[in-house]
């Protein structure tokens, strides 16, 4: 018999049960358990939702409904749940920090700080809670913050490689080229495939301008990634900062292959296309960019517009480079440099019409 039809039969089965005999428990976990298995928490909820008309403080039925809520993003109905788990059971720290992540996810760092340090008085200690306590100073820009949670995350879970990056990344930050460097390596003494790890050591070569061992991670992450559309931007960026012209471009349309409802990669070649003089073609490409910026980022659309109209002008298209400008000034009519560069170009433009006029 086919499995599904299995699964169907079985559920059913389930149902029955749980309608002739609605005080037996384990019937709702086990009908649950396999719609949270397949992904159906729609009807995980159901379940969790009749189970808990019965048995209304059953704690581990309020935090699995809590933590579907949450992951549906409904955070009034996962915190309330939440909260009525935690004055069942008072001394579990899971709920707590599950209070705790909630809060965070709203931007309510008082509240999510509160809830994380009683998941810590409850204990036992462990890194999760740390490292949670160090992205909301993070979130915050309290990088002294984020490193002491960051460094204690790795102080009780030492074989983490996730908390390296964390606290590799606050050393970025800070500039501490050779803490970040060292961090991120120990994430990749416990997983050498660790795309984030090698992207962000790339990342940190490439920005001290060690070219060579940013190419060599690049290389790695984009092999273990190969569709992933940031890693492919951020090796053609460096290969461009280095002069490797021909191979960044490669590297771009790489990108826009990837993902071409992306701006960037394309405003980013057309920019070097203009430089190598290939004028056209970067008109074309700032014109795709432009149909995937939306139509509120007026600051976006204004800088294409002034780099079509630059390229027109560099073609000697005075008409078309006219019209760009006007087309950023109405993007920010009170940019006094465009303005002055429009008038600038319009009254050259009407001299030249004057002069044309004169010989005629």
């Amino acid at each position: 018999m086919d499995d599904a039809l299995q699964d169907k039969e079985y559920i059913e089965t389930l149902r029955k049960k749980i309608d002739e005999a609605p005080d037996i428990i384990d019937n709702y976990r086990e009908l649950a358990n396999i719609y949270v298995a397949g992904g159906d928490f729609d009807s995980a909820l159901f379940v969790y939702n009749k189970m808990l008309n019965v048995f209304a403080d059953d704690v581990q039925a309020l935090i699995n409904s809590g933590s579907i809520y949450f992951y549906k993003k409904d955070f009034e109905k996962a915190i309330a749940l939440y909260l009525k788990a935690a004055s069942i059971d008072t001394e579990n720290a899971s709920i707590q920090y599950n209070l705790g992540n909630v809060y965070a996810e709203i931007g309510n760092f008082i509240n999510a700080l509160k809830y994380y340090k009683k998941a810590i008085e409850l204990g036992p200690e462990n890194g999760a809670v740390y490292s949670a306590i160090g992205m909301l100073y993070q979130d915050k820009n309290d990088l002294k913050g984020a490193k002491a949670n960051y460094k204690k995350a790795v102080e009780l879970e030492p074989e983490n490689g996730e908390y390296y990056i964390y606290l590799a990344n606050i050393y970025q930050k800070e500039g501490d080229f050779e803490k970040a460097v060292e961090n991120y390596k120990k994430a990749l003494e416990f997983n050498g495939d660790d795309f984030k790890a090698l992207l962000s050591l790339a990342n940190t070569y490439a920005s001290a301008g060690i070219e060579e061992k940013a190419v060599e991670c690049f290389e790695a992450a984009v092999k273990i990634a190969p569709e992933n559309y940031s890693a492919w931007l951020c090796f053609a960026i460096t290969l461009a900062d280095n002069n490797n012209i021909d191979k960044a471009i490669e590297l771009y349309e790489r990108a826009i292959e990837i993902d071409p409802m992306k701006p960037n990669a394309y405003i980013l070649l057309a920019n070097i296309l203009t430089n190598e003089r290939r004028y056209k073609e970067a008109i074309g490409l700032y014109k795709q960019a432009i149909k995937l910026v939306g139509a509120d980022e007026k600051k976006g659309r204004r800088v294409l517009f002034v780099f079509i109209a630059n390229a027109y002008m560099l073609l000697e298209d005075i008409n078309n480079a006219i019209t760009y400008y006007r087309m950023a000034l109405r993007e920010s009519p009170e940019n006094n440099e465009i303005r002055l560069i429009y008038v600038e170009i319009m009254n050259e433009y009407i001299s030249r019409k004057i002069k044309e006029a004169n010989r005629a």
